[in-house]
């Protein structure tokens, strides 16, 4: 191919072919193969090996097969295709792989053939192994009728193992059936490849075939893992179309945005679970509170902060003359020289609240600015409604704006105390 040769490679080191010479033992396979093994040559009766798609379970499963030596195990891999995995067929599979040239038409017959055969096996000091490939696609009768077969036993011992290789699907296969799932030996997961696996695993790629590394920058290389979700035969389409793209181009290597127009093209969308992360905001509940009340105000001010400062304008209240009754508020409430006096000596954060509550303000709501070294607070207030009439109440353009200068904070004397009562019946009597 062309664009093969732009790069100097003499073969595609992207195909998704199951050439088991260009396997790689990933983390993931590795221990994946181990435990399987360890089942089969334990003689476990029935074992499960499944993974999302493209994971590398077929190869793998290959691989295994492989691994078994003749010597001490007649291992027998079926493929089962979708539509045409029913009972019978797969048995007389099974027959032929075992040495049955001619298997039987019916149930009863086939089980026989298959036992005897088996028993030769044993008698020959072998194991025999039955390996199923995309079990997934059985039915439930062709899956229990499988599964029924590691229960043929001679001499008190079991003459086959049996593994299912499949998607997810399998799992809930055998969870639906009561009857199968306490008979699991060994439930084997075929993780994803993490960043080194797949960083090692495509530069294993290249190299097989006599490429470059260097074909595979870094920031193209986690680009492929984001949108390869650690899938190997996601992540040789991907390298394959992002290479063709680079082709193109006339680049001398894949770049980030090569396989971002892959997978654009191919629909696919990057791996949440990989180097993608979704912003999320903060719930409600854990927004914090605003304080209220003047306590709250105090308990917030920076530490060693010298004046309270009110910068929202904060206006004078008047009845209008129709709503003028002997139970109402005073037609003017005029906080200017009355908080002021209030505030003077005020050094504890009770006296404050009991401040605001003679004043008739404590529905005050505050907001803090914490970024403030003078610990500024934006305050509005609102004024309890008349008891026995309804008021209506218009806002005075005034903007009068109150500071505390710098004073010392310090506790209330009792002398104190009496001076700032004092403040607030002048202040009611105004």
């Amino acid at each position: 191919m062309e664009h093969l040769h732009h790069f100097g490679l003499p073969q595609d080191p992207f195909s998704n072919e199951p050439d088991l010479r260009i396997y790689f033992e990933s983390a993931s396979h590795c221990d994946a193969q181990r435990r399987v093994e360890r089942s089969l040559r334990q003689r476990k009766g029935l074992t499960l090996l499944t993974g999302e798609g493209g994971t590398g379970k077929t190869l793998l499963a290959r691989r295994i097969l492989e691994s078994l030596e003749e010597e001490v195990f007649e291992a027998t891999l079926l493929v089962i295709m979708p539509g045409a995995a029913d009972a019978t067929g797969i048995l007389q599979r099974f027959a032929r792989q075992l040495g049955c040239e001619e298997p039987a038409e019916d149930r009863g017959g086939l089980l026989g053939q298959i036992y005897e055969h088996l028993a030769i096996v044993r008698e020959d000091g072998r194991h025999a192994v039955l390996m199923v490939d995309d079990a997934q696609v059985m039915t439930p009768e062709v899956f229990s009728e499988l599964s029924g077969l590691f229960n043929l036993e001679y001499e008190d011992r079991r003459l086959v193992s049996i593994l299912f290789v499949g998607s997810p699907d399998l799992d809930r296969l055998v969870e639906n059936d009561v009857s199968i799932m306490p008979r699991v030996d060994v439930r084997v997961r075929l993780q994803p490849l993490d960043i080194k696996n797949v960083a090692a695993y495509l530069n294993h790629r290249i190299t097989t075939v006599g490429g470059n590394v260097d074909l595979l920058p870094a920031a193209a290389m986690d680009t492929l893992f984001k949108f390869g979700r650690g899938r190997p035969r996601l992540l040789n389409t991907l390298a394959d179309n992002a290479l063709f793209e680079a082709y193109l181009a006339g680049r001398p290597a894949i770049e980030p945005s090569d396989v971002e127009r892959a997978a654009a093209d191919l629909g696919i969308g990057p791996d949440p679970g990989s180097t993608f992360t979704q912003p999320t905001a903060a719930p409600v509940s854990e927004v914090a509170p605003i304080p209220t009340g003047l306590s709250g105000v105090i308990d917030m001010l920076p530490t060693g902060a010298a004046s309270l400062e009110l910068n929202e304008p904060v206006a004078d209240f008047e009845l209008t003359p129709e709503m003028e009754s002997p139970t109402a508020a005073p037609a003017t409430l005029d906080l200017d020289a009355g908080l002021e006096a209030a505030l003077e000596n005020f050094g504890t954060p009770e006296a404050a609240e009991t401040t605001a509550s003679d004043l008739g303000i404590g529905a005050m709501e505050f907001v803090v600015d914490a970024g403030a070294s003078s610990g500024v607070v934006e305050a509005t207030r609102s004024l309890p409604a008349a008891s026995e009439a309804e008021m209506t109440v218009a806002a005075v353009d005034a903007t009068p704006e109150f500071e505390l200068e710098e004073a010392e904070l310090s506790p209330l004397a009792q002398g104190d105390v009496e001076e700032l009562d004092d403040a607030f019946v002048e202040l009611l009597e105004e």
